[in-house]
């Protein structure tokens, strides 16, 4: 599934989303519950840990912005909140699931490759950053075509976990 970006066009982050930085404080004095929280890790899609927290987001991006793990970039369909450390990307357009995902995997390799523990990813920033995405005949992004990537993507990997499973079953 090579990637032709022969024709994509760079936009900027902060014209589709406004991003936030987390309030969640101090991690180690929170009482452990069910809302995962969001902090600097590369690790277990950023999650610091799971407390007793209000959930105050859902279907959102989120960019480590301190750490080793700066700039790593997820996609969260669960409810979660972020600390200090970690951004939430709010949409100012309604953005499918799919799209959100391809989405992730441009600002993470931008960004991980920009920012450091030493040069750190700050709202103001990310709103600034350029990235490079599928552009339909009009010049705007090709939300269409993310998705279709994403949705083929997904189907690859179905196959191929039900070819190992296969495997598996045969060789037991």
């Amino acid at each position: 599934m090579k990637i032709d970006t022969r024709s994509w066009k760079e936009f900027l982050i902060g014209d589709y989303f406004e991003p936030y930085r987390g309030t969640v404080k101090k991690l180690q004095t929170l009482k452990k519950g069910d809302v995962p929280v969001i902090g600097a890790a590369r690790s277990n899609q950023g999650v610091a840990g799971y407390y007793d927290v209000e959930a105050l987001y859902s279907n959102k991006i989120t960019i480590s912005c301190n750490g080793v793990g700066c700039g790593s970039t997820f996609y969260h369909n669960y409810p979660f909140n972020i600390n200090g450390d970690a951004l939430v990307l709010v949409e100012k357009v309604e953005i499918d699931e799919k799209a959100k995902l391809f989405l992730c995997g441009v600002i993470d390799k931008i960004l991980t490759s920009k920012y450091s523990y030493e040069e750190k990813c700050s709202p103001d920033k990310a709103k600034l950053e350029k990235i490079l995405l599928p552009a339909d005949e009009n010049g705007d992004i090709d939300w269409k075509y993310m998705q279709a990537y994403i949705k083929e993507a997904e189907k690859r990997v179905k196959r191929n976990i039900g070819i190992l499973k296969e495997i598996v079953d045969t060789s037991c």
